[in-house]
């Protein structure tokens, strides 16, 4: 079991590097098997999700592990060390051999895993990789190398945001102007960013009950009170939220993570009601709008805005690449005067080039037509793994907060609860993951798991479902 010893001299990464190296080494960890995500392992240790990259890089820069992409990281065939002979007094006892003949059978007892319901993940081959290289040989071509050594404006290119401020109106109704919008690498730089700039106003902030764990350590970290929101069927529970002091509040209202629940009409409206009485403002972020299955895609909650309370943010991790660590924001004019004022002297967090090739990319129609492409190729994996578990699991199983995103929950009525849910699974080769990380106050109780499905392979979603029916039901 990996523990982490804060008080040590020695560095956290590498804690986590020497016990994946000498697990590996010395034969606890099978080639091929995959390591826990990175933001998982840094929820469960309680680190940033940084530490964790760094540990697995060193890692992997050793040659202990290989990576695929849009899969993690995986463990490389490497040669093991052969355990100490024992001490000439133990071998008269003749122990060596039984304690040989128990390593090996622990070894044989890993499980190979045949299907992993990560979540966030996209297929390798999803990435319009030949259009996107064809694109990038043509920016650099063009780009004045001024350009490149010289500090930028602090919220983006221009090119860009024309770009991603029609895309947004036409598929969410978010209207703004280009100057509302600023581009960040990656969510974390997103709420670092808003944290920073509401220091002053308050440091109390408002999230849902269970919520995205990473998001509300973040506010943790920059010195903020949490105030956890329980969820109803129609999105929050406002009562609750009239309660706290908070002038700040993140929210997944569209596809809330992980529940899947869609806040509703009247409850965005009277949500919006409660910032403009408390001079609060709304942080929503939309992270998976481009994928809806079977129903229609929602307005977004600042389309009803017309208090200017909502900060409206987006990510292009889940539906062109993670690695381009590209999020952007849209800021009521208030708030941007606000930005203005703490980052105006700050270049941005985003390169440039990926910034010039990502709007050519949006301007020659390719972002649309691989939208398209890569919703329709979700929408199938989706509908085909909800059909396989209703057919094998039937009515022991309920499915939540699908018809839409890249996850959904799974209940399952057999008296279990969640860590022994996880633990059958992998021991019968199945990955599946915990809902508890997300809750602020995680519930005495929890028979749900978190089912991943971007990127997954069809071929393996039968025999996937049928080995949770093993595990789980036998």
């Amino acid at each position: 079991m990996l523990l982490i010893h804060r008080d040590s001299k020695k560095q956290i990464y590498l804690q986590i590097y020497e016990y994946y190296r000498d697990q590996i080494l010395f034969g606890r960890m099978e080639a091929d098997s995959p390591l826990p995500s990175t933001r998982h392992l840094a929820g469960q240790l309680s680190v940033s999700r940084n530490t964790v990259e760094t540990a697995y890089q060193q890692l992997l820069a050793e040659g202990y592990l290989y990576s695929r992409p849009g899969s993690g990281y995986f463990i490389s065939q490497v040669e093991r060390i052969a355990p100490a002979a024992p001490k000439a007094a133990s071998r008269k006892a003749g122990p060596a051999e039984g304690q040989e003949k128990t390593r090996n059978t622990k070894i044989s007892r890993e499980p190979q895993i045949k299907c992993n319901f990560q979540y966030g993940r996209l297929a390798a081959d999803s990435f319009p990789a030949k259009t996107w290289k064809r694109i990038t040989n043509k920016v650099l071509l063009d780009l004045d190398p001024s350009r490149i050594v010289m500090y930028r404006n602090s919220s983006g290119e221009p090119a860009l945001k024309r770009e991603i401020a029609k895309y947004i109106f036409e598929s969410r109704n978010v209207d703004c102007e280009e100057d509302q919008i600023v581009l960040c690498a990656g969510l974390l730089t997103v709420i670092s960013m808003i944290g920073q700039m509401f220091r002053e106003k308050s440091r109390r902030v408002a999230v849902e009950e269970p919520s995205y764990d990473i998001v509300r350590n973040l506010f943790q970290s920059l010195g903020y009170t949490i105030d956890p929101i329980p969820l109803t069927s129609d999105g929050l529970d406002l009562e609750v939220l009239r309660e706290s002091e908070a002038r700040l509040i993140y929210i997944t209202p569209s596809h809330q993570f992980p529940s899947g629940n869609v806040m509703s009409v009247n409850n965005r409206v009277k949500l919006i009601q409660w910032a403009a009485e408390r001079d609060a403002y709304i942080i929503e972020d939309d992270y998976d709008s481009e994928y809806r299955y079977n129903s229609r895609p929602l307005p977004s909650l600042q389309s009803l805005d017309n208090q200017e309370r909502v900060i409206y943010i987006n990510t292009f991790s889940k539906s062109l690449a993670p690695a381009l660590r590209m999020d952007y924001m849209v800021l009521p004019h208030e708030v941007k005067r606000l930005y203005d004022s703490h980052f105006s002297s700050c270049g941005c967090t985003v390169p440039l080039v990926d910034q010039l090739v990502l709007a050519e990319f949006m301007a020659g129609g390719h972002w649309q037509r691989h939208l398209r492409r890569i919703a329709l190729e979700n929408k199938k994996i989706h509908d085909f793994l909800v059909s396989e578990i209703q057919r094998q699991l039937g009515s022991v199983v309920d499915i939540r907060g699908n018809n839409a995103g890249l996850h959904f929950l799974l209940e399952a009525r057999n008296g279990m609860e969640e860590s022994e849910l996880i633990s059958l699974a992998k021991e019968n080769g199945v990955l599946v993951y915990p809902v508890s990380q997300y809750y602020y106050k995680p519930p005495a109780e929890n028979n749900c798991v978190l089912i991943g499905f971007g990127g997954l392979d069809p071929q393996v979603i039968p025999e996937g479902v049928g080995l949770l029916k093993k595990a789980w039901f036998r």
